[in-house]
């Protein structure tokens, strides 16, 4: 009679448990557990029959203060020596029904793919990364972020399920080879990408490699700002300048293109006019070449031209000069070519660098002339 009662209870409990999972999750696929409240002489009879029982801790005993009635669900099994296991995910009860949150609402729970996460207003990467379970550096690694990245509001970054990187497959890579590159195992590797072999791959599918840590690489050293080129190498040459007077001076723009790639400043003492290309340099005003050749300071091929009226120009990196030390000029004549020798940036390219000095002190050109 008492095995005749404990099945039809169990009968009853499964009757309860079905209607309520209509009732409490039509659509979200929530898992249902039922209970039974405990009774003298009942649920241990139940515990002892059953292999697989859990009591649920403390804080997902949603149950009111006045019950002190246990729940025993049939959730997680138990260890082998007997220790019952704590639910440690989101439960609710509602009349006699355990509801288990749908696990894909909860954290701790293993994802597959990419997610798409928008930064919202207070997000920093460690907070992102420990929302998700991650580590900080696989968000950086993915989003190729540097230590002083900042996040903005709205930005979307992309969050790999598990701690590691993305890896493109390319045609000549195998499983093996993968594992041997990476330190992984097959099972990790296949089940963090939800593949049951790898030559379901194809080549170019993105893959997450799992790793116990992703260290950022260390950014290479920046090239040089600066280069320096000796080639075309005119010999320096120096002259005095006649007595020209202070007869007032004009000045013409001294090259065919009228870009300017950098203009003057307390750190940049002229103009730097190109566009790439070898242009004709022409004097800017007449007057007597001072210095024509190779200047070691920086400037390379140079001509300087003396106009009198304690005004001088500057024609720097030149490719070619056409003048010689002691040479007289007239405005808008030939002096040589636009270059790039002596020491100029990388990414400037060939160029003329372009100064007007007033009584040895370097002024903006652009006061006197206009492209």
């Amino acid at each position: 009679m008492v095995l005749l009662g404990i099945a039809t209870l169990a009968v009853w409990a499964n009757v309860i448990t079905i209607h309520h999972a209509a009732a409490v999750a039509p659509t979200d696929e929530s898992v249902i557990f039922s209970f039974i409240k405990s009774k003298p002489g009942l649920n241990p009879l139940l515990v002892a029959s059953s292999d697989t029982t859990t009591v649920f801790s403390r804080g997902d005993q949603l149950v009111g203060s006045n019950s002190n009635q246990p729940l025993l669900g049939v959730v997680l099994a138990a260890n082998q020596n007997g220790t019952k296991l704590l639910a440690s995910t989101a439960s609710t009860i509602q009349e006699d029904v355990i509801v288990k949150t749908n696990p894909s609402d909860t954290q701790g729970i293993s994802r597959n793919g990419l997610t798409i996460y928008k930064v919202q207003s207070g997000d920093t990467i460690s907070n992102i990364a420990n929302s998700f379970g991650i580590s900080p550096q696989t968000i950086m690694m993915e989003n190729k972020l540097t230590e002083t990245s900042t996040l903005k509001s709205g930005q979307e970054l992309s969050i790999l399920p598990t701690t590691g990187i993305s890896h493109a497959i390319t045609e000549d890579e195998t499983l093996e080879s993968i594992m041997t590159k990476y330190k992984v195992s097959e099972d990790d590797f296949l089940d963090t990408n939800n593949i049951e072999v790898f030559e379901d791959l194809s080549v170019g599918t993105i893959v997450v490699i799992p790793l116990q840590n992703v260290t950022i690489p260390t950014a290479p050293k920046p090239a040089s700002k600066f280069v320096v080129d000796t080639s075309n190498k005119v010999a320096l040459k120096e002259a005095s300048s006649p007595d020209l007077g202070n007869s007032p001076v004009s000045f013409i723009w001294p090259t065919p293109t009228k870009n300017i790639t950098q203009g003057f400043s307390s750190r940049h003492s002229g103009l730097d006019i190109s566009d790439s290309k070898k242009e004709p340099i022409y004097a800017s005003a007449a007057g007597f070449v001072e210095v024509s050749g190779f200047q070691a300071n920086g400037y390379g091929n140079t001509a300087i031209v003396n106009h009198g009226s304690g005004l001088k120009t500057r024609y720097a990196h030149a490719s070619e000069l056409s003048v010689q030390a002691g040479d007289y000029v007239e405005q808008g004549q030939e002096i040589g070519k636009q270059g790039r020798t002596g020491r100029v940036r990388g990414v400037t390219g060939i160029h003329l660098h372009f100064e007007i000095i007033l009584n040895d002190k370097k002024v903006n050109p652009l006061s006197y002339v206009r492209p």
